[in-house]
């Protein structure tokens, strides 16, 4: 089957749709290509000095994907399972591929032929952990810790849970050849862990790939090689999608025009950009880009210390099952809102739906029909009861849900937080707010170093004041 692109389709936020008040003329596309054609330039200037490193990871060629391929094979060999040790970026990508290709239901049936089982552990909560622990064969499963900095506290104490348990249960040696670490080339603990004389294996992740734009490295392909999906495939997606990226031309570039609409709108008070794939398959992937959205454009400053408070609140939403939960509050409730529906033209296979009542009116339409048919249509309806209510949306178009496909999808995300972040003049590759919960829970739990941060949080505690 011929590789088939993506496409934007950006009608129903077009002023011909929606009407000169809420829909966007010639003369604003004619604003925003001018915006934009700048920031282009900038992404590109930030490519050039090598800020951006997601944008080469789909060009690292056999090279670059042989170590990871051969891990895959290494652990593939004896083991059944493979669990992730990481939060945010370093867990949310691999979720959101397996999620879309192995299917939402894949842990309910048994693994396919030369393929691992993959969970993903994202949370230090101990019912969960202590629970994939207990119901995991030991000598059946490997673990793969995913940190830059080896210093994540909440990915750091499931290492060493995970690695007690194997090394009690089956020795030293063993152990150590069920760990996988994926880590900074150089830098970082568990560089210091391997120096130290313990011979677990590693893969680098390029120092210019941050977490959440890091699912084309090893971060996300080696887990998902484990799990036997097509890698280079989803690599080759991605480069797809950069060659139809290079424009600085809205109507020539999708991840462009789909940062420009986003930016608009927010600047025109739709502050909440909600993902609704039609396919229960890609929720992960509306997980995903909630991250990548939030954690990129979500900031205080801008470059030139100006306060801005900027950002879009991401919202994941499923069609059709969210139609019967949010829709209410997106048709009538504020405008504030920018929908973003991912739809399908081939969902693989199909069901048509029997003729069983013939004789009640309210259900004989649907037989001879298929599930296909009505979830088009669940989709296409939900999008022009909006614009008759005049609230934009915009459609990402994917033929398929196939490797390609999902790779030319996460490419286009990325491409265009980055250049949404250069249209509102603030930083989309780091993560202040983040750092300062992570600095006081350091704090909180005694690490050297940190003991003002655990001061900190001790003289906000007002003790039983405001306890009911």
């Amino acid at each position: 089957m011929a590789n088939q692109p993506v496409r934007l389709d950006y009608g129903f936020c077009a002023a011909e749709r929606l009407g000169a008040a809420a829909g966007l003329d010639d003369a604003a596309l004619a604003r925003l290509q001018a915006e934009f054609e700048r920031a282009m330039t900038v992404v590109s200037a930030q490519k050039a000095a090598g800020k951006l490193g997601f944008m080469d990871l789909p060009f690292m060629g056999q090279d670059g994907l042989a170590p990871i391929l051969a891990e895959a094979k290494r652990l593939g060999e004896f083991c059944e399972n493979f669990v992730v040790l990481g939060i945010g970026g370093s867990a949310l990508g691999a979720t959101a591929v397996d999620m879309a290709l192995g299917g939402c239901l894949r842990h309910a049936f048994a693994r396919p032929a030369g393929a691992m089982r993959l969970f993903v552990a994202d949370n230090s909560d101990p019912r969960m952990f202590a629970a994939l622990l207990d119901n995991l064969d030991p000598r059946a499963t490997a673990f793969n810790v995913v940190s830059k900095s080896g210093s994540t506290a909440e990915t750091m104490s499931q290492y060493l849970a995970a690695r007690q348990m194997l090394e009690q249960k089956l020795g030293r040696e063993e152990a150590l050849r069920r760990l996988v670490f994926t880590t900074d080339p150089q830098a970082g603990y568990l560089r210091k862990i391997i120096a130290a004389g313990d011979d677990i294996a590693v893969l680098s992740v390029p120092p210019n790939v941050g977490g959440r734009y890091s699912v084309l490295s090893a971060v996300g392909l080696l887990p998902l090689a484990c799990a036997g999906h097509d890698v280079a495939a989803l690599l080759e997606g991605a480069a797809q999608m950069a060659g139809r990226c290079q424009s600085p031309v809205l109507g020539e570039n999708p991840a462009l025009m789909l940062a420009a609409l986003a930016v608009e709108s927010f600047r025109r008070g739709r502050n909440i950009f909600v993902m609704m794939p039609y396919a229960s398959d890609l929720l992960g992937l509306a997980q995903w880009f909630g991250q990548l959205w939030a954690e990129s454009l979500g900031k205080a400053k801008a470059l030139d210390g100006a306060e801005v408070h900027v950002g879009q609140t991401p919202v994941a939403a499923v069609g059709a099952t969210d139609q019967h939960s949010q829709l209410q509050l997106y048709m009538e409730g504020p405008q504030d809102k920018l929908i973003c529906f991912l739809t399908i033209d081939d969902y693989g296979r199909d069901l048509t739906i029997p003729a069983l009542h013939p004789e009640l009116t309210g259900l004989s339409y649907l037989g001879g029909q298929t599930m296909s048919r009505l979830i088009k249509a669940e989709a296409t309806a939900t999008a022009a009861a909006l614009a008759r209510q005049g609230r934009p949306s915009l459609s990402l178009r994917l033929p398929r849900i196939d490797a390609n496909v999902i790779g030319q999808v996460f490419y286009l995300l990325e491409l265009a937080t980055v250049a949404a972040g250069a249209a509102l003049g603030i930083d989309p590759l780091d993560q202040p707010g983040v750092e300062l919960g992570k600095q006081l829970t350091y704090g909180l739990m005694g690490r050297q170093g940190f003991e003002d941060q655990a001061a900190q949080v001790r003289a906000m505690d007002a003790g039983d004041r405001f306890l009911i």
